[in-house]
């Protein structure tokens, strides 16, 4: 009996839940949407493909579809959903993107609609209740035009760009929003107020009072009168036009004439003609004036008065190494893109970062005010563009709840073939000039880009970056396994001038790794002066040097590098700061010999270390307080390395300040203190070498002999049996060709 009533009582609440479910008039109402659309090519049988990608956001998940309005659609052949977000501080939403591919006939305009279904029992159809209206449709459509362009000889791409469903705004508050919009063509894009109803661009139409809108920089802007506890609705429609007069064919043989957007010019009016036209029996065909139109619509909730409406005191404000709005970041086919966001309030504490993005875009928390976003792109999205955009959200102590500003990023999606070669005196790359490498192209360079024989452009051609330098030349590192020596380079965008990166610049990293056990031919050049720049001491170099005696008169030539050196005599070495900035000193922090001009090298000898001398054979010598002048007496490895790097870790200070690692000078242990930003430069690694161990067995040597008697590993190897490229967290595979058996051009 018991069981009974307990069944009885069960089937109960199931049916009065879905009774819930079927008549709760607000579960399915809608906050906002936007569509993507990319053409994918022809296929071999003639026909088109294009991909969708939809987001919507209504209160419970649930998805709305569309229907096709104009034109022939083609047949879906894919179709997947996936939730990107859901909920924020004090709201209930939760949004999806729904990625579909269609197969069409022709390249011809089509247009798509939506919804396909209005309920209002559930609120299927309906925006969410707002000032305007409690039971307001909404409508959202799409122009697509696949055609071919007369500027690029292939299918327009239509503008990418994506929305936060719901922005808060304190109503006392002005706030302005940045609706960042890229557009792969590089054509003018604007974002415009829908207007009509009748063609599906809105539900309710026009724009909501004490709001306006810029669009040309898509900027929404709220400035007074908002009433508090009440959702604002914007419909936008998304327009691109080419910069300058184009012809768009399709495959029936037809054209059309598409050209700049004119100040004033009707919505309904056609753009300038061009008298190029495909061929003379091609039929004109008329069409509207953009290229595309796309809906972009969202939620503004009116918010309470804040207390104060100076960004960072309740709004957080993003700090680095948050990107900037409208920054294009650099991913690679299956590698990782980690974009970093910090932010912070002086008044309120960090609740979360609100994220929309493509399918499979995450959010880690790494401290309360920082976070990751992070996506891996797969193959079907290379060459392609993605908007990612972000707000932080804060969480005061009177409990409401402060967004920041909108941050929107444009995530170009690429796959660099590569191919290196390497022989026994050179690495040679060959890169694939894909759409990211063009665009940072007048920016790319090798590790050393002072040297102008490493200058990217001698041997690139209209396909691929090329590059080829012997092994210790162009910044090249030397690192080692237990097996191999590996030298290392990259072709990278960063900044050669700046101080920091926000690395997100274009990053090609390779290496070719040689056996430690046969012959490797090398040749050795001289360092040149190390030059950095940091704010508070501007310019500065430094010089490392090694001299024929301890008078520090005669510094030992270039041309007779490497340097060759008898065991158990003293060298001679100097290290000297150059800079314009008054009143600085010196201080060499450390120093260690190593067999490769790697100062992490597994293998090494420490001479100087926290300021403190290691080696009892080292003397310091008078200098001045920039310079740094000592010599050590020559010591034998246990082993056959015959070549070594000196590496020293310098730092430039501020003379007479206290605290500052400079003023320190010898420290043990872990004493030493938190570096004085303002008064001390950072660490900064310098090496010079190599010097070569003559053993009394070997011919007298030419030029100076240093007495080293620094028996340190220098292990050659031979051919390298295959070449080997690494990429960072953000690369992708790489080909490689047979070993050539002489130098390779």
């Amino acid at each position: 009996m018991a069981s009974l009533t307990l069944l009885l009582h069960l089937l109960l609440m199931v049916s009065a839940t879905s009774a819930w479910s079927r008549t709760d008039p607000n579960m399915k109402r809608f906050f906002g949407g936007s569509l993507t659309v990319t053409p994918k090519g022809r296929n071999s049988d003639g026909t088109y493909e294009v991909e969708l990608r939809d987001k919507q956001t209504v209160r419970d998940c649930f998805v709305n579809h569309y229907t096709c309005s104009y034109g022939h659609c083609g047949s879906r052949t894919y179709y997947s959903i996936a939730q990107i977000f859901r909920n924020s501080y004090g709201f209930t939403w939760c949004q999806h993107e729904v990625v579909t591919k269609r197969k069409l006939n022709s390249n011809l305009p089509f247009e798509i609609r939506y919804p396909t279904r209005i309920a209002s029992s559930t609120g299927e159809g309906y925006w969410v209740a707002n000032l305007r209206s409690s039971r307001g449709y909404w409508r959202m459509m799409a122009h697509i035009d696949l055609g071919t362009r007369s500027d690029t000889g292939k299918s327009n791409r239509a503008p990418v760009t994506t929305m936060l469903p719901i922005l808060r705004v304190p109503i006392n508050c002005p706030r302005s929003f940045n609706l960042n919009l890229f557009d792969p063509d590089g054509d003018q894009v604007r974002c415009r107020v829908a207007t009509s109803s009748s063609t599906y661009e809105c539900g309710l139409c026009g724009l909501m009072t004490g709001f306006s809108l810029n669009q040309n920089s898509c900027t929404l802007k709220y400035i007074s009168g908002g009433r508090y506890g009440n959702y604002y609705p914007f419909e936008l429609v998304v327009e691109d036009f080419p910069n300058r007069n184009i012809t768009v064919s399709y495959s029936d043989g037809s054209y059309s004439t598409k050209g700049p957007l004119s100040v004033g010019r009707s919505k309904r009016q056609s753009p300038l003609t061009t008298t190029t036209v495909p061929t003379t029996t091609a039929l004109f065909r008329r069409s509207i004036a953009p290229l595309s139109k796309l809906p972009l619509q969202f939620s503004v909730y009116g918010d309470a008065p804040a207390p104060s409406c100076t960004e960072g005191d309740y709004f957080p404000i993003f700090v680095a190494p948050t990107p900037i709005n409208g920054a294009n970041l650099p991913a690679f086919v299956n590698q990782t893109l980690n974009i970093k966001v910090r932010s912070r309030a002086q008044n309120a504490t960090i609740y979360s970062l609100i994220v929309t993005g493509p399918k499979g875009i995450t959010r880690l928390k790494i401290s309360t005010e920082e976070y990751v976003i992070k996506w891996k792109p797969t193959e079907n999205e290379v060459n392609d563009h993605f908007p990612v955009c972000f707000i932080s959200e804060a969480k005061a102590r009177n409990g409401r709840g402060y967004h920041s500003e909108l941050r929107c990023v444009t995530v170009d999606v690429g796959r660099h073939n590569t191919t290196v070669t390497c022989s026994e005196t050179t690495m040679k790359v060959e890169v694939e000039k894909t759409y990211l490498i063009r665009r940072f192209e007048d920016s790319l360079h090798l590790n050393d880009f002072r040297d102008s024989s490493c200058n990217l452009t001698t041997r690139s051609n209209s396909t691929h970056l090329v590059a080829v330098m012997s092994l210790n030349t162009c910044g090249t590192l030397i690192d080692e396994d237990n097996d191999n020596i590996i030298f290392k380079n990259e072709i990278t965008s960063a900044d050669t001038n700046g101080v920091i990166s926000r690395q997100h610049d274009v990053e090609i990293a390779f290496s070719c790794a040689y056996p430690k056990v046969t012959n490797l031919t090398l040749g050795f050049t001289h360092k040149n002066p190390y030059a950095f720049t940091e704010k508070g001491f501007g310019a500065f170099t430094f010089q490392f040097e090694f001299f024929e005696s301890e008078r520090f008169r005669t510094q030992v030539t270039s041309s007779t590098y490497p340097v060759e050196v008898y065991l158990k005599q003293m060298i001679f070495m100097q290290i000297e700061a150059t800079t314009s900035i008054p009143n600085t000193e010196l201080f060499v922090e450390s120093c260690r010999a190593t067999p490769y001009d790697n100062p992490n090298s597994r293998i090494g000898y420490t001479i100087i270390q926290n300021g403190c001398v290691k080696d009892n054979t080292v003397q310091i010598y008078p200098s001045s307080r920039t310079q740094f002048r000592f010599g050590m007496e020559a010591f034998e490895f246990i082993g056959a390395h015959e070549q070594v790097y000196i590496t020293c870790s310098v730092i430039l200070c501020e003379s007479g300040v206290s605290g500052t690692r400079c003023s320190q000078g010898c420290v043990t242990g872990n004493s030493r203190r938190k570096r004085e930003a303002v008064a001390e430069s950072s660490s900064h690694f310098i090496s010079q070498g190599p010097l070569h161990l003559v053993k009394t067995s070997d011919s007298q040597a030419s030029g100076l002999s240093l007495n080293l008697g620094l028996n340190i590993v220098f292990i050659v190897g031979c051919l390298l049996a295959c070449g080997v490229v690494i990429y960072r967290s953000r690369r992708s595979n790489a080909k490689y060709q047979p070993l050539p058996t002489s130098e390779t051009d």
